[in-house]
């Protein structure tokens, strides 16, 4: 993995302290890589920062109190046993908080936050906007048991690279095998391959494989072997083509390797795409089982 200089952890101020499930890994990762750790909160300024529309006429009370909340959950923060002995710094920002958060991403070198409690669509819209947006890779973690290990070093043994060979983040591979090395642990390579668009994977037309399933399964392992080699001092990688709709296939291949963490290409996203083409991350998000790292494609690649 890219080196960690430092991290931001993204602060909700309306997360209770049973679901700050990101604070231990932002922290865990400060201290394995010698990395300062910048603590920001993004008071929303918009007109989503109001509850009720009749909140319009006294907006300056109602902004008042959300930054009151935002600057009590960092103090709150402040306290936690995790952050002792980091290099702390703690910022309060004002407006989108997706916008806020990409624009802070140049300056670090990943950035840390929780996707949300059960219920809580702000914190899930601004997990999954964050994902898309950032051009620094995110790490994105749901709620759920955390491991003793994660209090000085994340817990990752088996990690799961889900990839699209029509379209990925080469980054995501160099970190995916980067982190199996640091933390010997198994990495799985899935390649999901979906029966109604055989036409977008990147087989040469002039092979006629488009209609034969088998033979582009295993055109795609081939392919798949070429992109990830196995390294000659360490485990074999394992490498899957597995049929179906990307994130069902990957839920279930999470469920099967017990997967701690999965590496996945970010693309950006609007509006009007979302329309058409449903986000394979949006999806994974919305029930996520192990923690997920979106990692977006160079900007240079990007028409």
């Amino acid at each position: 993995m890219r080196t960690l200089n430092r991290i931001l952890l993204v602060s909700d101020r309306s997360a209770k302290r049973d679901f700050r499930f990101a604070v231990p890994y932002a922290a865990a990762l400060a201290r394995q890589n010698q990395a300062s750790l910048l603590v920001m909160q993004v008071i929303e300024t918009g007109a989503a920062a109001l509850p009720h529309w009749t909140d319009i006429f006294r907006s300056s009370e109602a902004i008042a109190a959300k930054e009151a909340e935002g600057r009590t959950a960092l103090e709150s923060l402040a306290a936690d046993p995790d952050l002792d002995g980091l290099d702390v710094q703690y910022l309060i920002d004002h407006g989108r908080p997706s916008d806020r958060i990409c624009d802070m991403a140049p300056r670090v070198d990943l950035i840390v936050m929780d996707t949300g409690a059960p219920g809580d669509r702000a914190a899930q819209k601004t997990a999954r906007e964050t994902a898309h947006g950032s051009c620094t890779p995110v790490l994105l973690v749901p709620p759920g048991r955390l491991s003793t290990q994660v209090a000085t070093e994340p817990a990752w043994q088996r990690l799961l690279l889900a990839i699209d060979l029509a379209g990925y983040a080469p980054q995501a591979v160099d970190i995916a095998t980067s982190l199996a090395a640091t933390h010997h642990a198994s990495l799985l390579a899935l390649q999901v391959l979906d029966p109604q668009k055989t036409s977008a994977y990147p087989v040469n037309a002039g092979e006629g494989m488009h209609h034969n399933i088998k033979g582009l399964k295993v055109l795609l392992g081939k392919r798949l072997a070429e992109v990830l080699p196995d390294l000659s001092d360490g485990p074999p990688y394992l490498r899957q083509v597995v049929e179906g709709e990307a994130a069902a296939v990957i839920r279930a291949q999470i469920a099967a390797h017990q997967a701690d963490l999965v590496i996945v290409s970010a693309h950006p996203y609007g509006t009007i795409q979302k329309l058409f083409t449903p986000s394979t991350i949006d999806a994974l998000l919305a029930d996520a089982a192990c923690p997920i790292l979106a990692v977006p494609f160079p900007r240079s690649t990007l028409v």
